[in-house]
């Protein structure tokens, strides 16, 4: 297994972003990947779950942002999470050391785990993480969240497809959502195909709209 380096790029808000090496696309928005992330993932995801032990998909995991702040929110809440997160094209740890990124225990633990493990970080977030292409992928757990954060549809249609939804959709809870920055008409018809009730919802700052899909 190979790591990549991307480059570093500052957002809005003083947090970090990367630069894709083979697309020129950034992990997160210019906007602010901070804020970004707290709007679609821990704001229309994980708060909206009711739940005190609840499983948590994220595809792809890019510079563990999403896992940072739900480890964080975690921790506040007192709520169990147990984490899954698949990637592809893992990110060298020491490119995260970076002005921007977190400074502190919590970001470098979750970094530590090995590809193709699980660990406990702590008493209220388990971390597992899959080194695979999410397209190949189906999984034997259950989930109550799904983050889907891959790169933008337009550059890798496939993984934006029905199919992909649908095995997403095939493990995911009763009640379950799925959160993703992308509003375009491609992916609430894919959403919908799979089997999934899809709300617009306003987005995080820079966009207009964002998308909600549950499992009924």
């Amino acid at each position: 297994m190979d790591f990549i380096s991307p480059e570093i790029r500052s957002t809005a808000d003083g947090s970090a972003t990367l630069v894709s090496p083979s697309t020129g696309e950034t992990y997160h928005s210019l906007a602010g990947a901070v804020r970004e992330s707290e709007h679609i993932f821990i704001g229309a995801g994980l708060r909206r779950c009711i739940k005190n032990e609840l499983s948590v998909l994220e595809a792809g995991f890019g510079s563990g942002l999403n896992a940072w702040l739900t480890a964080r929110e975690a921790a506040a809440t007192g709520r169990r999470v147990r984490y899954t997160a698949v990637e592809l094209y893992p990110v060298d740890p020491a490119v995260l050391n970076g002005a921007g990124f977190p400074d502190d225990c919590l970001f470098r633990q979750i970094h530590a785990v090995e590809w193709g493990g699980e660990a406990v970080i702590s008493e209220t977030f388990t971390l597992r993480k899959i080194f695979a292409d999410l397209a190949e992928t189906r999984f034997d757990a259950k989930f109550d969240v799904v983050y889907f954060d891959m790169f933008a549809p337009g550059e890798h249609p496939h993984l934006w497809s029905v199919d992909v939804f649908g095995a997403i959709a095939a493990a995911m809870n009763v009640g379950a959502a799925l959160v993703t920055y992308s509003a375009k008409g491609d992916v609430k018809r894919a959403l919908r195909a799979a089997g999934l009730e899809v709300t617009r919802l306003p987005g995080a700052p820079g966009k207009r709209h964002m998308l909600r899909a549950v499992k009924p």
